[in-house]
């Protein structure tokens, strides 16, 4: 879950810092006056900052920016202009709120910004300063206590004058292009002593020892470095910190470290005066490269609501306390080693939206409750070693993402599975399931758009017996591939929606009619290769794109194939005859593949003709007569065809 963009958890954090900041200003704008209060020079000082600045697009991010200093002139009080904040009694401005405006320039040194040196709070969160240099002068602004530069393109390294401002509270510097080194930081860290939130993500860090964070001050609550390019052991002594909420250390991959074995919601042994961990609510060190067990002590952390330790080398037992955590709203521990099996029975995550435990070495079956916690939404255990059938579902809930793959589940799906009527997509795929599913148990899955059960070798697909035509009506894509199915299930042809078909290595015997091929409106893409196909007197669908035919017992003629056919892959098979003239016909074909049959004839000139045709492959067939003249020269005229196989058939001509 970890991309270039910005990610779900830094979201949030932008979040809260941008709506605790102006929570907090709108409580000193409440001190201000009515009164005419504005200093001259702070007036003037805040035209000649605004006058060096040009409107720019605004940052995405921000929604709908609008240009907060539309309001500043020279004839109204200063202390009345949006963003800013002055004291009630004497007039300075101590506060200037500027995020999310759409403006752009420079900050040189000698900007009048720095002659506010009242300021207690000051953000520019997501202007645009990618053409300046970090300014030391910030130092210069000795009362702040809130500083946010975030998104704002500032480049160059910070300074230890930093330092300086030593009633910081809050510090964010995320995603800029700035760099923090070993000296500044380790100068830094010991002297804001009141500092309880600091955002450095994608800071680049790489000289900084993690040994250092040791140092923060006691009151921290919130730590977020994302992405800095740490390296080295996290120190786990900086979990005992008594007051942390918010924890993010992810997508460091060369940064090492273990949990702390001690109990989190007890008083840890040393020192005596750190106190517990039962105010944390956000805890991120994903992709990192953490190792050691999981500790089983998260006890009584009931104020967690986002707890992600995934893509680290985490072992040991899944740790079941993390089960009966009552605010839990996301959890992942998912690309890890661990082992053991899921609880039996819980009795906590009222609150769980997000399980994600893929990619581990978890045995034992498929608890029921999974299924049956109130608010669950996403859920995913696939690339484990589950076993067993999936218990019945006591209370099938709302969950609209199941993904159960590359497991060892066996026996029959439980027909309560069927009673998950939220579900948008279902992965089942490569496990051994068993038994036979009917339309009729899928139709209850009236929201079900993407369905996988390929590679259940004993799985297999029909329609109920009564006749009775039941459609999954949201279904666009359908993999069944590698079952056990044996004859070819025209009854879709009714799911109007379904775009995708993937049947292919079943034992699909017999011939595709006319009557099997009418119908199927939307599908795009049809796989059934590998199976013991016959004959096709028509290709399914009048608007596919995409039909894969390869590796059957096909015979007769070839099918004539509708205009908008791209690819075709129809290779080994037993196809006798021509080419047919509405090969002609096709709008867009991209990929066509006729090799290993019997088919004859004159290889018609209109398909080297085809200027976006990129693969064409005749060969081993019985095609006879000249080359077509354009072949020679199709791949120097413009033509995008860079594959074109003639080979062993009976041409004349080269």
């Amino acid at each position: 879950m970890g991309c270039c963009s910005m990610s779900l958890c830094q979201i949030l954090r932008f979040l809260f810092s941008f709506s605790f900041f102006q929570v907090s200003s709108s409580l000193l704008l409440s001190l201000s006056s009515p009164l005419h209060l504005c200093l001259p020079q702070h007036k003037s000082a805040l035209l000649q900052f605004k006058n060096s600045l040009s409107i720019s697009s605004g940052s995405e991010l921000c929604g709908d920016p609008y240009l907060k200093t539309e309001s500043w002139n020279h004839s109204t009080d200063c202390c009345s202009w949006e963003g800013v904040t002055c004291h009630s009694k004497s007039g300075r401005v101590i506060g200037l709120d500027l995020s999310c405006s759409p403006l752009k320039g420079n900050l040189p040194s000698n900007s009048s910004l720095f002659l506010l040196q009242d300021l207690q709070r000051l953000n520019l969160a997501f202007l645009d300063f990618a053409s300046s240099r970090f300014p030391s002068e910030f130092s210069k602004l000795r009362s702040l206590t809130h500083l946010n530069l975030s998104h704002t393109g500032f480049y160059g390294l910070v300074t230890e004058k930093i330092s300086l401002l030593s009633e910081l509270v809050s510090l964010d510097l995320s995603l800029t292009s700035l760099g923090l080194d070993f000296h500044p930081f380790s100068v830094i860290v010991p002297n804001l002593t009141k500092l309880e939130n600091l955002f450095l993500d994608r800071v680049e860090m790489s000289s900084v020892q993690p040994s250092l964070f040791l140092n923060l001050s006691s009151s921290l609550k919130r730590l977020s470095l994302y992405d800095c390019q740490m390296q080295g052991k996290f120190p786990s002594g900086f979990f005992t910190l008594p007051h942390l909420e918010e924890v993010i250390l992810r997508e460091n991959e060369n940064l090492t470290g273990y949990l702390p074995k001690s109990n989190w919601s007890a008083p840890l042994r040393v020192p005596s005066s750190i106190g517990n961990l039962t105010k944390l609510t956000f805890l991120s060190l994903s992709f990192n490269n953490f190792e050691g067990p999981v500790p089983n002590v998260f006890g009584n952390l009931n104020k967690l609501i986002w707890l992600d330790l995934s893509s680290n080398h985490f072992h040991g037992l899944l740790p079941w306390s993390t089960f009966n955590l009552t605010g839990l709203t996301y959890m992942e521990l998912s690309y890890n080693l661990l082992e053991g099996v899921l609880p039996y029975n819980i009795s906590g995550l009222p609150n769980l939206q997000v399980l994600i435990l893929s990619a581990n070495l978890l045995t034992g079956r498929v608890p029921g409750w999974l299924f049956s916690l109130p608010s669950l939404q996403f859920l995913s255990i696939h690339s484990n070693k589950l076993t067993g059938p999936i218990d019945s579902i006591p209370k099938p809930n709302l969950v609209d993402h199941v993904d159960l793959s590359k497991n060892e589940i066996s026996g029959p799906i439980p027909s309560s599975f069927f009673d998950l009527v939220n579900l948008d997509s279902l992965d089942l795929s490569s496990n051994n399931l068993s038994g036979n599913i009917q339309s009729c148990m899928l139709s209850k899955l009236r929201n079900l758009q993407l369905l996988d059960l390929s590679n259940n070798s004993l799985l297999s697909l029909s329609s109920c017996s009564n006749h009775v035509n039941f459609t999954v009506p949201k279904l666009r894509a359908l993999t069944f591939s590698s079952c056990n199915i044996h004859q070819f299930p025209s009854f879709l042809r009714e799911w109007k929606n379904l775009k995708s078909l993937d049947l292919s290595n079943n034992k699909i015997q017999g011939s595709i009619s006319k009557w099997n091929a009418e119908g199927w409106e939307s599908l795009g893409y049809l796989d059934l290769s590998f199976n013991l196909l016959t004959a096709v007197e028509q290709f399914p669908g009048e608007n596919v794109h995409t039909i894969d035919l390869h590796s059957n017992w096909l015979k007769g003629p070839l099918p004539t194939p509708p205009e908008s056919l791209q690819n075709l892959f129809i290779s080994e098979n037993e196809l006798t005859g021509e080419i047919p003239s509405g090969f002609c016909n096709l709008t867009f074909p991209q990929v066509l593949d006729l090799s290993k049959n019997n088919l004859n004839g004159i290889i018609p000139e209109c398909l080297v003709n085809y200027t976006n045709l990129s693969v064409l492959d005749l060969r081993m067939n019985n095609f006879n007569g000249k080359i077509p003249r354009t072949c020679a020269s199709s791949t120097t005229d413009g033509s995008l065809l860079r594959s074109l196989n003639l080979n062993d058939n009976l041409l004349d001509g080269s």
